[in-house]
Parts: structure tokens; C-alpha cells; sequence
């Protein structure tokens, strides 16, 4: 099946973990492939690396990135450091995918997290079309959970599972810095 996990609160990510340490104790083995993140960065991965089972990667490169149109548009942006997309970003994003096809060729886990799938595709890193084809072909022989804000229609209408996650409240409007632990 197809799970997603979309929306503009927090908890995406957390929840797509928690599913796969579920999945890790039925005696499954999940594949956490993470775009647009390095996973030394993420404090989850000092946990999952030492999970029997449970495989962690990262397709992404240090620092926040958006399309530069974004940026002309979003100038405040800039004041949070995020910086344009590169040819470096295609390539990641690209790199991920391959490795995905290659594990799902190998058919050696259960259940595939993509996480931050959804804005590699808004933001036009990696082809829709070739994302979705990959997802029809495995859908009955994998589980997948894919994250990130913004999830296209396409990608819904595809997904067994949608669980959208809104933002209330959030510190961060507040000028408030992200939390080593909690956020990241």
C-alpha cells in the first residue's frame, strides 16, 4: 500500500519513523531514504543506524534549498539562509531515486520510507511521472510511506492512506530557533 503523510505541521517525518520501528518489530525491514536532508544532521539517524533492520540514507547536501523563482518571490527567505537550487540538488534527488529502484529490484525490505518525497516532486527535482510509474509497479509487492508538504493530486489519488498534518500554532513564527532533538 501507499501511505502518505502530507500537510504544513509538524510530525511527518516522526510518524513515517514510528510506523517503520513498528513494522522493524513485526520482524519486517524498512528502507528510510530521505531527499533533501543529510542523515548525519538528523538526530533520528543516530537511533535508526543501530536499529537491526531498519536502513537509513540521504540524498541531500548541507543547508536549506528552494527554486530560485521561489526566492525572488520570497525574499524574507533569504534571512533564514535558504539558498537556490543547483544542478548538485537535481543530482541528489536523482541519485535517490536510483537507489530506491535498485532496492526495490533486490526486494530485500517490507517498507520504503520516502521522506520529503512530496516537495522533491512540487519543486520539480525528479520527474512525477517517473515517481508514480515506480510506485504503481511495486505497490503490491511493498509498502510505502512517502512525506513532505505539499503532496500533489496525483500522488493522493494514487495513495491507499493520506494523513494530513496542520499547523495551529508554531513557534517558529514566533522568531523561535529550531530544537536540536525535537525538530531536527
Amino acid at each position: 500500500m501507499i501511505y502518505v503523510y502530507t500537510g504544513n505541521g509538524k510530525g511527518k517525518t516522526t510518524a513515517a519513523i514510528g510506523a517503520g520501528i513498528r513494522a522493524v518489530g513485526a520482524g519486517k525491514r524498512v528502507l528510510m531514504v530521505q531527499f533533501m536532508k543529510v542523515k548525519e544532521r538528523t538526530s533520528e539517524y543516530y537511533v535508526i543506524q543501530k536499529l537491526e533492520n531498519f536502513d537509513i540514507e540521504s540524498f541531500g547536501r548541507e543547508g536549506f534549498y528552494l527554486p530560485k523563482e521561489y526566492l525572488e518571490k520570497n525574499p524574507e527567505a533569504k534571512k533564514f539562509g535558504v539558498k537556490p537550487f543547483s544542478e548538485i540538488d537535481f543530482k541528489l534527488a536523482q541519485d535517490g531515486f536510483d537507489f530506491v529502484v535498485n532496492a526495490l529490484q533486490n526486494q530485500y525490505y517490507h517498507l520504503i520510507i520516502l521522506d520529503e518525497l512530496c516537495v522533491v516532486l512540487k519543486y520539480g527535482l525528479l520527474k512525477e511521472k517517473d515517481v508514480l510509474d515506480l510506485l504503481k509497479k511495486y505497490k503490491d509487492e511493498f509498502h510505502f510511506i512517502i512525506t513532505g508538504r505539499n503532496c500533489s493530486e496525483k500522488m493522493l489519488n494514487v495513495a491507499d492512506l493520506i494523513t494530513e498534518m496542520r499547523e495551529i500554532k508554531h513557534y517558529y513564527k514566533e522568531g523561535k530557533k529550531a530544537v536540536k532533538g525535537i525538530d531536527f
